[in-house]
């Protein structure tokens, strides 16, 4: 972990760090809003609501991504594909959307954590997917050790985070809720990006998009 708390402090400009924080926690709060709403329905307007309610996730997690990335400084420049950073967006949202319906229609006390595992898998799709999108004059390679941890951290705290939205539908409980699903998406991304070593390499090229 010392890895991980070297990167965010020598490799991050924190104060970029902050606002990615703070987007995510407002993302988070409406999400979980949302997803209240969501439950109290049924039928169509209910899917409605889960749809809004996962975008409103899955934008969270792409924002919070790409503004702490604009944060990193690795000492090299970095660029993005434009296509893979888009689909890193519409996976987001639409493996978030199936979390939350499976919180939603799964009719057990533990549906709450298997959605919200799928939300925290959801993270980690977006994030290796929007890793796989960068450019840069050079190789990157992985601690695997630290890919797993970042993996399991955010399914483990989507998990508590469905399951206390599960339970009550009060301010409390959303705020609670938001902050653990903000917890979720922040650990995760810090913790992969601590598993990440650029090994410099000028024959590298960056495409047009």
């Amino acid at each position: 972990m010392f890895r991980v708390f070297n990167c965010l402090v020598s490799e991050h400009d924190l104060r970029l760090v902050v606002i990615a924080g703070l987007v995510c926690f407002l993302a988070s709060f409406t999400a979980i809003n949302l997803f209240g709403r969501a439950r109290g329905l049924s039928g169509r307007a209910r899917v409605k609501w889960i749809v809004a309610a996962g975008a409103a996730t899955g934008c969270g997690i792409w924002a919070t991504h790409f503004i702490a990335m604009l944060s990193y400084d690795p000492g090299i420049s970095i660029a993005y594909n434009l296509k893979l950073t888009a689909l890193s967006l519409i996976l987001a949202v639409l493996i978030t959307s199936l979390g939350l319906s499976a919180a939603v229609y799964i009719k057990r006390v533990w549906g709450g954590a298997i959605g919200g595992g799928i939300v925290g898998a959801g993270v980690a799709c977006m994030h290796y997917l929007g890793m796989g999108a960068v450019e840069l004059p050079g190789r990157v390679t992985w601690s695997i050790d630290l890919v797993i941890v970042s993996i399991v951290l955010g399914m483990l705290l989507g998990a508590v985070a469905l399951t206390i939205a599960m339970k009550r539908n009060d301010i409390r409980s959303s705020l609670v809720s938001a902050l653990f699903l903000t917890l979720a998406i922040v650990s995760h991304h810090f913790t992969a990006m601590g598993a990440v070593e650029i090994i410099p390499d000028p024959t590298q090229t960056i495409t047009a998009l």
